[in-house]
C-alpha cells in the first residue's frame, strides 16, 4: 500500500483492523510530515492496543525533536494513568533527537518510574510545562 497524503497517513495508522506492518508504514509516512495534528495522532497511537505500532509511533515522535516536547508533556498531564502512554514518552524523551529535549526532561523520566509513577509524572511534566511558558525557573 502506498500513503500519498496524510490524512490517508491518519485513517490507516488509526484503522486497527489494518495489518499492524500497513499502520506501522504509515507511521513512517507520518513521521516525515510532523504538523500538530500528525504529534496529536502519534500521542494517541501509543495508547493501542498493538505494541508494534506503539513503538513505531514513540520511534516517529523521537525523531521530531522539539516538536513533541509540549504536546507529548500535557498528554501526561491529561493521561498519567496510561501505562501505555507512560512507556511511550519515556522512549520519546529519553532517545529524543534532540539533546536538549533529552536534558529538559530527565526529572519527567524519573518520575515514570517506580511506585506512585502516575501522580510523581503528572507532578514533573505540570512543572516542566510552567517552566517552558516562562512561569518558574
Amino acid at each position: 500500500m502506498s500513503i500519498s497524503s496524510i490524512d490517508e497517513a491518519v485513517k490507516t495508522a488509526a484503522d486497527s483492523g489494518q495489518e499492524s506492518q500497513v499502520r506501522e508504514d504509515a507511521i513512517r509516512y507520518l513521521a516525515d510530515h510532523p504538523t500538530e495534528a500528525v504529534i496529536n495522532t502519534l500521542i494517541d497511537l501509543m495508547e493501542t492496543d498493538d505494541a508494534g505500532v506503539r513503538w513505531k509511533a514513540a520511534e516517529a515522535l523521537a525523531a521530531t525533536g522539539q516538536a513533541a516536547l509540549v504536546p507529548v508533556l500535557h498528554a501526561l498531564v491529561d493521561k498519567s494513568d496510561s501505562r501505555w502512554l507512560l512507556e511511550g514518552a519515556y522512549h520519546v524523551f529519553h532517545n529524543n533527537r534532540s539533546s536538549e529535549v533529552a536534558r529538559m526532561t530527565d526529572g519527567v523520566c524519573a518520575a515514570m518510574k517506580g511506585q506512585g509513577a502516575a501522580v510523581a509524572t503528572v507532578t514533573a511534566a505540570g512543572k516542566l510545562l510552567v517552566q517552558l511558558a516562562g512561569g518558574a525557573s
